[in-house]
């Protein structure tokens, strides 16, 4: 329970209508009026589907004691305050803060942004904290993690009530910091709005959402109003080797580090030595020492990935051995990289690569380890109701790179999945060896028959996802199951 008044006084209300009682108690901040009860303040937010503005009446129904809004509802109860705001989804992230106690401030607040990476990045900090004795939680794709509890992740970055609330969580969790993916929806819809972060991390800008940004230039902006937001106090970590990589941090407040395998002036860098199947031969250079480390993530993408780690640890002062110890303690992410192998030592990799960067990047990287006569037959489709442009530049890189491409369905939600492989299609010549086949199941079986002893079979796109979401429907779909399952049968 909050009091209102308390509660409103984080936010600057244009209008308010209605009695704000002095002794009025909060419930709960909410914006979904489904989930409103007696006693809640009730958020009316413009979403991409609807606009919470239709329902202020169903929540006061229900018990709003209080509606914040943008315009007023034609109709108002007297019994209720009306707050009218200039936007509410910032008063919403303000009010959820003060709601949980202001959870964030009593955190080291470390955010991740980037096209990829984001995931790896935040396991392989988590891992440091942890491992160096700071008892931290952990925001990402795969899942949430407070204290010793994981729960299974809804998206990268929640709303701003239930980000607060893990917030509320970790700190009652006795966690010291927080290390979060910071999405480029989160960051435009203000979902991170008013937390204050320590640290910021950005690992590179490609293609990605643009049916939700619209063009490469707003998707660049949503990501540097993490960086624009910091303080003088916070540190700003860029990979200085990508095109993006000081623009990012152009205006900011904050201390900047940079890290980069090319550029020899970075603050912390690598010189690759060798790239294998069971990990990384590199040099790190960082504080005017180097170190030549073995590092068990695969390719010169997953190394970028370590140093944006490494240089986190360093922001928070850890030793070289602290750190290392934090990466080389870390287990493989899931869905990224992830090597499933048959008895008879034949092997696919999983990955979550749905961006044209990120599918090219996983694609050089098995190219560097498998033996030079080995085939590499890559597995993808694109997601439906997402940026099309991207479909015919993964297609375009997937017969290029490859021996052999399978098409297939990835998560075709409310499009027609043939219409989607026309559009990969279209970016292929088809003078190279592929198949086109829209069951994901049946494509899988026929790229493990492909393969033999020193062949990959590259199974791209939903990663960890143990779903396949089709015409609004999630039916249960793990590409890792189905690979083993296949496995088995032909083992047999």
């Amino acid at each position: 329970m909050e009091n209102l008044n308390r509660l409103l006084g984080s936010i600057s209300a244009l209008e308010i209508r209605g009695e704000i009682k002095e002794r009025e108690e909060v419930s709960a901040v909410e914006y979904d009026s489904r989930k409103v009860k007696s006693g809640a303040l009730f958020v009316a937010i413009r979403g991409l589907k609807t606009d919470g503005h239709q329902f202020i009446e169903k929540a006061v129904e229900a018990g709003a004691v209080a509606v914040v809004c943008e315009e007023f509802p034609k109709t108002m109860d007297s019994e209720t305050a009306y707050i009218r705001v200039e936007n509410s989804r910032i008063a919403l992230a303000l009010l959820a803060k003060r709601f949980y106690n202001d959870a964030s401030e009593k955190l080291v607040m470390i955010g991740v942004t980037g096209t990829n990476g984001k995931t790896t990045t935040t396991t392989l900090i988590h891992s440091i904290l942890n491992n160096a004795g700071v008892k931290a939680g952990l925001i990402g794709t795969n899942a949430y993690k407070i204290g010793d509890e994981t729960l299974d992740a809804e998206r990268t970055t929640p709303e701003a009530v239930e980000l607060h609330s893990f917030f509320d969580k970790m700190v009652k969790a006795e966690c010291k910091a927080c290390v979060m993916e910071v999405s480029s929806h989160a960051l435009e819809l203000r979902r991170v709005h008013g937390v204050r972060y320590d640290i910021a991390v950005f690992t590179n800008l490609t293609r990605d959402h643009l049916d939700f940004h619209g063009t490469m230039e707003n998707y660049f902006r949503a990501k540097k109003i993490l960086f624009d937001s910091l303080d003088e106090k916070a540190i700003a970590i860029t990979n200085q080797d990508d095109l993006y990589g000081q623009k990012i941090v152009a205006d900011t407040k904050a201390k900047v580090m940079r890290y980069a395998i090319e550029e020899t002036t970075a603050d912390v860098r690598a010189t690759a030595h060798s790239f294998q199947l069971f990990g990384t031969s590199a040099t790190i250079f960082a504080n005017g020492s180097q170190h030549l480390q073995t590092i068990k993530h695969i390719g010169k993408f997953n190394l970028y990935n370590v140093l944006a780690a490494y240089s986190a640890g360093v922001a928070m002062k850890f030793s070289h051995e602290e750190i290392m110890r934090g990466i080389s303690r870390c287990e493989g992410v899931a869905g990224r990289m992830e090597q499933v192998w048959s008895k008879d030592h034949r092997c696919a990799i999983v990955d979550y690569a749905h961006t044209p960067d990120a599918l090219l990047n996983v694609i050089r990287a098995i190219k560097e380890v498998k033996s030079p006569e080995a085939k590499l037959i890559t597995l993808f489709g694109c997601g439906g109701d997402r940026d099309k442009g991207k479909r015919p530049l993964m297609g375009e890189i997937a017969e290029r790179e490859s021996d052999v491409v399978i098409l297939t369905s990835d998560n075709p939600r409310s499009e027609n999945p043939e219409t989607i492989l026309d559009e990969i299609e279209a970016g292929m010549t088809k003078a190279k060896r592929y198949y086109r086949i829209a069951d994901r199941q049946a494509a899988i079986r026929k790229g493990i028959s492909l393969i033999g002893h020193g062949d990959v079979l590259l199974v791209a796109g939903k990663g960890h996802e143990a779903y396949q979401e089709i015409q609004g429907v999630k039916y249960p779909f793990d590409d890792r199951a189905v690979i083993r399952n296949i496995f088995d049968e032909t083992n047999s």
